[in-house]
């Protein structure tokens, strides 16, 4: 009879972590590396430490960016798979609307900051920027003939079909 332990898949492990904490910096804001580690273990990754942490956002392309309020929070830079907007995100917005130059969004306040970095994280062929002020973000199409495909394109992005 075999005693021995089955083999740890360490990559298997390091992956899951790595998604785990993508997810929860795309869901939520984090201002310290100890309340990140603090939700990672609440999903069920005990045995992780604040190195560990760092390093995960180092390999994430994580930065410490001001919110709308002034307060530092982590960020994902760069992203490679379509963001997933829940409905706490899509709750904030008011209405979105065009003036057929740019299209405008309009959100609770303080919101419009994080409503323009979600929409810039994933460049689009029809989305020229975004300017982000407390309540309203401005859209620019990169061709103001396709301002109702550009319309489209945020309404999509916020999950607002």
């Amino acid at each position: 009879m075999d005693t021995q332990a089955p083999a740890i898949d360490h990559n298997y492990c390091n992956d899951n972590m790595t998604s785990a904490c993508k997810r929860l910096l795309q869901q939520q804001s984090f201002t310290t590396q100890d309340d990140i580690r603090e939700q990672l273990i609440q999903l069920g990754f005990h045995d992780i430490s604040q190195s560990t942490v760092s390093r995960l956002l180092l390999r994430l392309g994580v930065a410490k960016v001001p919110n709308a309020a002034g307060k530092k929070i982590y960020c994902l830079t760069a992203e490679n798979e379509p963001i997933k907007i829940n409905a706490s995100i899509a709750s904030q917005i008011e209405f979105v609307s065009h003036n057929q130059l740019v299209v405008v969004i309009k959100t609770h306040p303080g919101g419009a900051q994080l409503i323009a970095r979600l929409i810039d994280m994933q460049p689009h062929i029809d989305i020229l920027g975004t300017i982000g002020g407390n309540d309203t973000v401005m859209v620019a199409p990169k061709d103001i003939t396709r301002i109702n495909q550009c319309l489209l394109v945020v309404k999509q992005r916020l999950g607002l079909h």
